[in-house]
């Protein structure tokens, strides 16, 4: 299973180490680069310095020493060392090449301002550094003033000169950051793992508290609809959703509550009623009127608790399933056909359009369907007011039947939702032995599937119960 903090953690550990340390590379390497360009240019100033103590006097070349000046070139702590050559021949040197038993640098051959830069062993075993240049010694004051005044040219010499330094420093600093950056490349990772850890660690607070919130919720103990809220804009949606997925849950839970209430009811009256039926025939055994009363009533509630189960049994066996739609049904014939049947005088037919419209359904749900509605409509009308019943078509040409009666109940607009519930009724006592809330909730079952549309309107004291078929043959 994946883990979102672990995917995080180490996802966002790996990018950020990588930038790191990548910025940290090319921060050693240009740091490398930068030290080591200092270090080749202090040694072309040292060879600038040196470069102006010689110079050219008509055909003499003078040096110049100021060793006061630069004692490195005497002493023995942290020796360098500088040699010139006048026409390949060594024209001076430092003392300090003197102390050791190497005491000249090798000759090479470098053209004019230019510079050869080369690693080597110091005379006193030190790993070192050398700088060659060769130039032209700069012409005495007095030259070149007699130069200007007699326009004549004076030969000028090129010299070459070798300096030559320690890297041990050099090498000591570049040895530090080197081993600085391998350090921090063993830190910056863990650090970035912690930090990067711990970071998401908090930015998932919140889901985890809302996860802990839905294990501890229980809808048996508080009897309430529990409701989520946060103030992460990234968990809006799923609180919402988790928030409408409880509401809709907690009215099954409250639904199959009622309704395992309400079969309970049913089921206990008729079962008590036997139960003191037969105590009473079992104390008077012979008894003339007790037995004259006896089988019918033993029958009638036998028919109450069967036509329970069986309404019971139909709405489970179509509650979750589509119905094969393969008949042509013509909704006015099947409806003079259930009036028929029923003996019903109260129910006027009106016939929108000049042809009945036929459907294409399936028989058994659309005559039940009818046949609730009819019964519906004849239980609970006020008095003996006619009961409407409209065939005809919409305007996008679907087929519609609507059944409008006065009520002689006192319905709500709240009932309404609560009126294709199982074994819901209005009077809560539930007094009537020949209604047992089921014929509406048969109808919805039986239109889901067929895939029609059933729905419920108060119009003053008259309620309408609205059937839509979507297949018109």
């Amino acid at each position: 299973m994946k883990s979102i903090r672990k995917t995080l953690t180490r996802r966002l550990s790996i990018i950020i180490s990588l930038l790191v340390i990548t910025v940290l590379l090319g921060a050693d390497i240009g740091v490398d680069n930068w030290v080591e360009s200092e270090f080749n240019h202090a040694m072309k100033a040292k060879v600038g310095v040196l470069q102006t103590l010689a110079s050219q006097n008509n055909d003499r070349v003078e040096f110049e020493s100021a060793g006061e000046y630069l004692p490195e070139f005497k002493g023995t702590t942290s020796p360098e060392y500088f040699q010139l050559w006048n026409n390949e021949h060594v024209f001076e040197k430092s003392e300090t090449l003197n102390l050791h038993s190497a005491k000249d640098f090798p000759y090479k051959s470098v053209e004019l301002n230019k510079f050869l830069i080369e690693e080597i062993t110091l005379p006193d075993g030190r790993t070192g550094r050398i700088i060659y240049s060769r130039f032209i010694p700069q012409t005495a004051p007095q030259n070149i003033q007699a130069s200007y005044q007699s326009n004549s040219n004076i030969e000028n010499h090129t010299m070459l000169i070798a300096y030559a330094t320690s890297t041990e420093s050099l090498n000591f600093t570049l040895w530090f950051i080197d081993a600085a950056f391998v350090l921090t490349l063993i830190f910056v990772p863990l650090a970035v793992r912690f930090a990067v850890k711990n970071t998401v660690s908090y930015a998932l607070a919140p889901l985890d508290a809302l996860n802990n919130r839905i294990k501890d919720s229980r809808f048996s103990e508080t009897q309430t609809r529990v409701v989520f809220e946060n103030e992460v804009e990234e968990l809006a949606p799923i609180t919402e959703s988790l928030n409408h997925f409880i509401e809709e849950n907690y009215a099954l839970y409250v639904r199959e509550k009622r309704l395992t209430s309400d079969i309970a009811h049913e089921l206990k009256t008729p079962v008590t009623e036997l139960i003191n039926m037969t105590e009473v025939a079992l104390r008077f055994p012979g008894e003339e009127r007790l037995e004259k009363d006896f089988k019918p009533n033993v029958l009638e509630i036998g028919t109450r608790m069967k036509n329970i189960i069986s309404g019971l049994m139909t709405i489970q066996k179509y509650a979750y399933q589509k119905i094969d739609q393969n008949e042509e049904i013509n909704l006015q014939t099947l409806l003079g056909k259930v009036v028929s049947a029923k003996q019903y005088t109260r129910i006027v037919i009106v016939k929108g359009g000049s042809q009945a419209p036929i459907v294409r359904s399936n028989l058994f749900a659309v005559e039940s369907i009818i046949s609730n509605l009819l019964n519906n409509a004849v239980q609970h009308s006020k008095g003996d007011n006619e009961i409407n019943v409209y065939i005809g078509s919409t305007k996008l040409g679907e087929a519609q039947l609507r059944v409008r009666n006065v009520v002689k109940a006192n319905v709500q607009e709240s009932d309404i939702s609560h009126m294709f519930e199982p074994l819901w009724q209005k009077d809560s006592a539930r007094s009537s032995q020949d209604n047992f809330g089921l014929g509406l909730s048969i109808v919805r079952t039986l239109a889901n599937a067929i895939s029609a549309n059933v729905s419920a309107a108060l119009h003053e004291d008259r309620i309408e119960f609205v059937v839509t078929f979507a297949n018109q043959a």
